[in-house]
């Protein structure tokens, strides 16, 4: 018998509940199927694609490596989250919408994100 867990989670700047989670699931699972959230994207499972990567605690992960029990009261930031309070896309948001793109690793990483530099590291995904 599988023992299920509530905890919670700050995700995107609020507090969410995650009740009945299994020990297994992963983070990704969580906040795609338990808090509805699916900007970050499964692919590969694996850690390689960055197509599910967040920010926990300010440092970028790949969610489909972390157990989501793991990241209880801890601060989850998702693409989702990098909305603007008046719901005016970020740059990074924009630049994905202009060059038709998914989540990427890389651009977690960029140092000075001007526009150009965004699209042009959304389109190479």
């Amino acid at each position: 018998m599988t023992t299920s867990e509530d905890f919670s989670l700050i995700v995107n700047g609020r507090r969410r509940a995650v009740l009945d989670a299994l020990p297994g699931e992963s983070l990704l699972f969580v906040l795609r199927e338990r808090l509805g959230l699916v900007g970050s994207k499964n692919a590969c499972e694996e850690g390689e694609c960055g197509s599910c990567t967040v920010r926990l605690d300010g440092e970028t992960v790949c969610s489909c490596l972390v157990l989501a029990a793991a990241a209880a009261d801890r601060e989850v930031v998702t693409i989702e989250g990098l909305a603007s309070e008046n719901a005016v896309l970020s740059d990074v948001q924009q630049a994905f919408q202009d060059a038709g793109a998914v989540q990427c690793l890389s651009l977690i990483h960029i140092s000075e994100p001007t526009r150009p530099r965004l699209i042009s590291y959304a389109v190479f995904c």
